[in-house]
């Protein structure tokens, strides 16, 4: 058995500097009750074309990524593009995905990376597809204690004259108890359920409203109990009293 998708379109970042030099890389996520796999793909091709497979992980076939458009588009498809070197552009695939025995919930995820070594890359936005019902996210939440839910955190640091770096992270829960993608093993498929809200939530970080404080958030795999580690950095030279806020916005979706 399998799944189609005959129309999913994919942004990436069409090089402006060179025209030709850039390398763009097509990624692929496969998240199961099962596994959680990821496959790479050469973007060059023509219309009609089946991208050619680069690596996969999964236990079963490589989904298949068949071009059947493409063409640019405008630059707001692609937020954060630097458009003094990229200009927003799409593919649109039929996506056919092997199912066999996958159960739900199952999510298929794409994104395009753009190198353009000496002047910069580009991530672009994810795209999900499925055809398992609709996950209610109501019951899930977001927090900075594994322990219980907990949606604001003070952070006291001893001045030192110099930066002080510290780790904070972030968790995942549902009905009030942590939600650990990293499980496997759990007979009511919690885990399972776990990776496919985590990988469809969006996360922004919007600093901290204070020069001497900067924060660095790193995503961590759905296939960890931690969301994101962040970093944060405290510059203390000054020997003054610091108060500041930092905000995060996470948005649980539903597919």
């Amino acid at each position: 058995m399998s799944a189609s998708f005959d129309s999913v379109r994919v942004y990436y970042a069409m090089d402006k500097v060179t025209g030709a030099v850039a390398s763009s890389v097509f990624n692929v996520t496969v998240i199961t009750p099962k596994e959680v796999a990821y496959g790479k793909y050469d973007s060059f091709a023509y219309k009609g074309d089946t991208l050619r497979v680069i690596s996969w992980s999964g236990s079963g076939s490589a989904p298949t990524l068949v071009l059947t458009d493409f063409d640019t588009i405008n630059n707001s498809n692609c937020p954060g593009i630097d458009t003094k070197i990229f200009r927003c552009a799409y593919m649109t695939f039929k996506i056919t995905v092997a199912s066999d025995d996958y159960g739900c919930p199952w999510i298929a995820s794409f994104y395009s990376y753009t190198d353009l070594p000496g002047f910069g890359s580009y991530t672009a936005p994810t795209v999900h597809n499925t055809i398992c019902p609709t996950i209610p996210v109501a019951s899930y939440d977001i927090s900075w204690s594994e322990n219980y839910v907990s949606h604001n955190k003070a952070l006291r640091i001893q001045s030192t004259g110099s930066t002080v770096t510290t780790t904070l992270s972030t968790y995942l829960m549902e009905g009030g108890r942590l939600c650990d993608g990293s499980n496997f093993s759990d007979n009511d498929g919690r885990g399972a359920y776990c990776r496919a809200v985590s990988e469809l939530l969006t996360f922004t970080s919007y600093g901290c409203d204070k020069s001497t404080v900067t924060v660095t958030p790193t995503r961590h795999p759905v296939t960890d109990k931690v969301l994101h580690d962040i970093v944060v950095n405290v510059n203390t030279s000054s020997g003054q009293p610091i108060d500041s806020t930092c905000r995060f916005q996470y948005v649980l979706n539903e597919l």
